[in-house]
């Protein structure tokens, strides 16, 4: 692994850590917040290698959740994400599960690993982080909401540990409703 690979992995697990002391009770915050001002592109392949692109899914709302399989937050919060899927997918919801700087064979793995079948969610690779980087994400996992309109709309710093909760809820099915 070269130099500027290992200062990522390095980075994001400190980022990761950081979260995990500093976000006891996670909530959607305005994009401005992180300085997010428009919505970034995302064109990323796919675990089947086809390329994925966010312009694609204008008219749905989208959920981009930046993650890797050696942070715990991330694999707790995965099998929410998968609900949240399951639960919203008819009424128009997406959800973009963007690894960071993993190969496909350790993803894979952790999907095999945790009984999870490679359809669940469309997994995007982000080999060299540069979409994490270029939607301003901190730590992750870190969750971005994406209207109708495809305008950032939210940001969940943190793990989601309650797809049930009101404040995911009722964000996610307000924006289905416009």
């Amino acid at each position: 692994m070269d130099m500027p690979a290992k200062t990522s992995i390095f980075s994001l697990a400190f980022s990761c850590l950081v979260l995990l002391s500093s976000h006891s009770h996670a909530e959607w915050k305005s994009p401005s917040q992180i300085g997010v001002n428009q919505t970034p592109s995302l064109q990323l392949k796919n675990l089947s290698g086809q390329t994925i692109d966010l312009n694609a899914y204008k008219g749905k709302v989208v959920v981009v959740n930046f993650w890797a399989s050696w942070c715990e937050p991330c694999r707790e919060e995965f099998n929410e994400l998968i609900q949240l899927q399951e639960d919203y997918r008819s009424k128009g919801l997406v959800v973009l599960a963007v690894n960071l700087a993993e190969m496909q064979p350790r993803i894979t793995q952790f999907l095999k690993g945790n009984g999870i079948s490679e359809n669940k969610l469309e997994i995007l690779l982000d080999r060299n982080s540069i979409a994490y980087k270029s939607w301003k994400a901190r730590g992750i996992p870190t969750t971005f909401l994406i209207g109708k309109n495809a305008k950032v709309e939210g940001v969940w710093i943190g793990a989601i540990d309650n797809v049930d909760s009101d404040a995911v809820k009722g964000k996610i099915e307000s924006l289905l409703r416009q």
